[in-house]
């Protein structure tokens, strides 16, 4: 590993990380612009068909290809199941009902939730502080939906239903990462997101068929296509593929830092290309989650007691986020 890509300097490893956030921030504006013209499902479907193709094209090159055995089947089919149905199925509800914005914000609950589902199934155990944060965290969400209302939260409005699928997406994706740690372990991330896409594309179809059947949608602007092209193919193939790449040569903890930066970048896209508002009780909501998933990796350090490394969260695959 060179000092370049881990010491002081901004290397090239560094400047490719850079880039994958930037995909991934710009994608979550790009998708709610495009769903103006796009049915929610035929647009999903579409794109995850396209990623797939590429996936498979990948796969069908490589060495090993698409081999698993029995029980390394049934676990990508499982892992599958929650990281792209299931997550698609609530990002794509929750993007329609909610704000680019609101969305971007939301996201860093994540780290929260796989802080959780570890304790839960006994990978891990939370600290004292590692408790508070979850709870600032919770705090923080709060405040981000009941910002988009003036500080008055309504539970029957479709925004808020919106935020809720976002934050369920989330917990999905915390799921998928803590069950694909083992995975990971026998198998590189390319093939690994390659064929749970493919999985999960094939589960994923089915709900799908009434907007694919709808007619006139094909006739969406040329722009819209480019969208969805930019996204099957920037942020589900070639962003994950740079930034794996990146974890092995510079590191989890060091690759983890920039997935901060995709809240933030994505929240600036969308007040520019959408136009979207947010508001300062947003703003403080936002950063009290970001405290509190300090507090959930790190605030051990203020009492002064040790805790088990995040390995779940070190692994986890970022390319379907977005």
């Amino acid at each position: 590993m060179s000092k370049s890509e881990n010491g002081p300097r901004i290397g090239a490893t560094d400047l490719m990380m850079l880039f994958t956030v930037l995909i991934w921030a710009v994608n979550i504006s790009l998708v709610k612009y495009a769903l103006r013209d796009f049915p929610p499902h035929a647009f999903n479907g579409i794109r995850l068909v396209l990623a797939s193709g590429i996936y498979a094209a990948i796969l069908a090159s490589g060495r090993d290809g698409f081999r698993l055995g029995k029980a390394d089947f049934w676990k990508v089919a499982g892992v599958s199941l929650l990281g792209v149905t299931l997550y698609q199925l609530c990002f794509i509800h929750g993007i329609t009902r909610t704000t680019a914005s609101t969305t971007s914000m939301i996201a860093p609950m994540t780290p929260v939730f796989i802080a959780l589902l570890s304790s839960f199934f006994k990978m891990e155990r939370i600290s004292r502080a590692g408790w508070m944060g979850i709870a600032v965290s919770f705090a923080g969400f709060y405040g981000v939906i009941a910002g988009q209302t003036g500080g008055r939260l309504s539970f029957s409005g479709e925004t808020f239903k919106g935020d809720i699928f976002i934050l369920l997406a989330n917990l999905l994706w915390a799921g998928y990462t803590v069950f694909s740690q083992p995975l990971l372990q026998r198998m590189s991330p390319v093939k690994l997101a390659g064929l749970t896409t493919i999985y999960g594309t094939a589960v994923y179809l089915p709900f799908a068929a009434s907007d694919l059947s709808r007619e006139g949608w094909w006739r969406a602007s040329w722009q819209s296509w480019s969208l969805l092209v930019f996204s099957g193919v920037m942020a589900i193939v070639v962003g994950f593929i740079i930034w794996y790449r990146s974890v092995q040569k510079v590191g989890n903890t060091k690759t983890g830092i920039y997935s901060n930066l995709n809240p933030v970048f994505a929240t600036i896209v969308a007040i520019l290309f959408l136009g979207e508002k947010i508001t300062t009780l947003q703003v403080g909501g936002m950063l009290v989650i970001f405290f509190g998933v300090w507090l959930t990796r790190s605030g051990y350090r203020l009492f002064g007691r040790s805790s088990a490394p995040s390995a779940p969260a070190a692994s986890a695959p970022e390319f379907d986020r977005e």
